[in-house]
């Protein structure tokens, strides 16, 4: 026969060897014993488990090729969902691997060995039904291979090659079928964890593009932000941070039960749905009700702790409501206290939750954090252990974005924790006797600023009458800034405040040429509103820019 099977004792059945009945050796074996013995050694060496996939397969090739004198070892490995073969590593005929040769299960030698799970000894190449070129065109004579087969399921062929006839021998064969128990659940193991390695990976990354890219700029509060992914598996940690209308600024955070790209799927979806409410829902318990009734009717099964948070950056108002959630962190001068308020059940929980609204001041220079269980929870210790940790941990910083930086590095190092992390810390700046704010040169970004400007100059004491009159003022200034200064509407504007005594300055500042008026009705308006609001207007056009100084009291008339 061109091709012939070697003998049923020389198959391999589940990942272990059949018995085979080998020659016993005399008295004058005995050195052909020892070497066998070191044959089967080096196959078996425990120390192969330890390395990597591609380390295993260079050492178990180079060894085969070693032990039974071949000119070329090669693996074949079936592919995920399909009736194919696809040469995965070589030594002595590396062409195939470069070429990545496929080889039909069923069809030529390594498809015979796969459909049939059992060695195939070829005798002459030339006279067999061989379909890889790369062995007739480099004129390999003989051929010997066995299955790769775990747990009962084939994922491979091993195969070995001469140059010159050969007849490979049963001994030849159950050393090879031993490689192929040894190097094949370590494949299999490697291809476990590039799968769960892409499957984080696609997950990590969907998380974090649907993560914002990047915070607000908010005039009256310093925001920082943190998101750290889980070591083994992405989970469904989140925030947001979102500006709302008259000086309000939502927070929100949450965990989705669950990991993997499900788990941060029905996490993006959570926060866009609750981003929507904000906008349209000012009550934060009203805002979680909503979010619960998505939850029952689009994902029955899904589960998910969520804080939502809004502060009024003029007063300090911070009403919130809490879905299951770990307590609110506040940190002052030297202090940091949880604030754990009474909260409902986490979203999709139960049917017809409850959550109510409550209310908690954030003074000038207190810095608030809100975060994820990842950060404070341990296997092993109640989580009132790992809540005193974060408040030991975040004493004594109020820096939102250096305190975010230290609780990671204290409560997890600095690396990726068990679970995912999501942090978010915010503070209202303190008052001060100069207000700075730089804008992009944008209608949009004019509000936030008056409304800066409004709360900075209410809080120095200005009588509501004299401060309504400097917005107005101060706003002409600011528009015409934006609106005459940047023909491109590439640019900034800034705007300085200062106290001198009751007497406020307030300077606005722009960088670009000034186009003139499309109409000559359209002269003095806004010189003729900062005018009539302000004690003193001084306008200066410089070579780089112009500088608009107003100066009012701040006393009632």
């Amino acid at each position: 026969m061109p091709s012939n099977q070697i003998p049923a004792d020389v198959g391999v059945t589940g990942v272990g060897l059949v018995p085979l009945p080998l020659n016993e050796p005399g008295a004058g074996d005995a050195a052909a014993s020892a070497s066998r013995a070191d044959d089967l050694y080096r196959l078996s060496d425990p120390l192969l488990s330890e390395v990597g996939l591609e380390e295993l397969l260079d050492t178990v090739l180079g060894r085969i090729r070693e032990i039974l004198h071949v000119d070329t070892v090669a693996i074949l490995l079936k592919l995920p969902g399909a009736a194919e073969l696809i040469a995965r590593a070589a030594k002595g005929l590396e062409e195939e691997v470069a070429q990545k040769v496929r080889i039909p299960i069923g069809r030529g030698f390594a498809g015979r060995i796969a459909a049939s799970r059992r060695p195939i000894f070829v005798p002459e190449v030339s006279e067999a039904d061989v379909v890889n070129p790369i062995l007739r065109e480099v004129g390999i004579r003989s051929l010997l291979g066995v299955p790769l087969i775990v747990e009962g399921e084939l994922i491979g062929v091993l195969h070995v090659g001469s140059l010159t006839p050969r007849e490979f021998t049963a001994n030849d064969a159950e050393l090879l079928a031993l490689a192929a128990a040894r190097v094949a659940p370590g494949i299999e193991r490697a291809r476990l964890f590039d799968e769960l390695g892409r499957q984080q990976s696609v997950a990590e990354s969907l998380q974090r593009g649907l993560l914002p890219d990047r915070l607000p700029t908010l005039p009256d509060v310093d925001v920082a932000a943190r998101y750290v992914p889980a070591i083994d598996e992405v989970g469904g940690d989140w925030y947001d941070v979102v500006e709302l209308r008259a000086g309000r600024v939502g927070i929100a955070i949450g965990d989705v039960v669950g990991h993997g790209v499900r788990a941060a799927a029905l996490m993006a979806q959570l926060r866009a749905v609750l981003r929507a409410y904000a906008f349209t829902e000012p009550d934060p318990a009203t805002v979680l009700t909503l979010l619960d009734k998505y939850v029952q009717h689009s994902h029955p099964t899904g589960l998910a702790t969520v804080v939502y948070a809004v502060l009024d950056t003029e007063d300090g108002t911070l009403t919130l409501a809490v879905a299951g959630h770990p307590p609110l962190l506040l940190v002052g001068d030297g202090t940091a206290a949880l604030h754990d308020v009474r909260g409902g059940p986490p979203i999709g929980a139960v049917p017809f939750p409850h959550y109510a609204a409550h209310t908690v001041h954030l003074a000038r220079g207190e810095t608030a954090v809100l975060y994820t269980d990842g950060l404070v929870e341990r296997r092993g210790e109640t989580i009132d252990t790992g809540l005193e940790r974060l408040r030991q941990a975040a004493v004594g910083e109020l820096d939102p974005e250096r305190l975010c930086s230290r609780l990671l590095d204290e409560l997890v190092h600095g690396t990726r924790a068990p679970d995912d992390i999501a942090l978010v810390a915010f503070r209202r700046p303190r008052l001060t006797a100069m207000l700075e704010l730089r804008i992009s040169a944008r209608a949009s970004a004019l509000s936030p600023v008056r409304r800066s400007l409004r709360s900075w100059l209410r809080e120095h004491g200005g009588d509501r009458t004299v401060v309504d009159d400097i917005i107005l003022g101060a706003g002409e200034a600011l528009a015409n800034a934006v609106e005459h200064a940047y023909r491109s509407g590439d640019g900034d504007v800034q705007l300085r405040a200062e106290l001198d005594g009751d007497t406020v300055s307030i300077t606005v500042i722009d960088h670009g040429a000034w186009r003139p008026p499309r109409l000559e009705t359209d002269r003095g308006r806004g010189l003729a509103i900062m005018r009539s609001t302000m004690d003193d207007v001084e306008i200066t056009r410089e070579a780089l820019g112009t500088r608009v100084v107003l100066r009012r009291s701040l006393t009632a008339p």
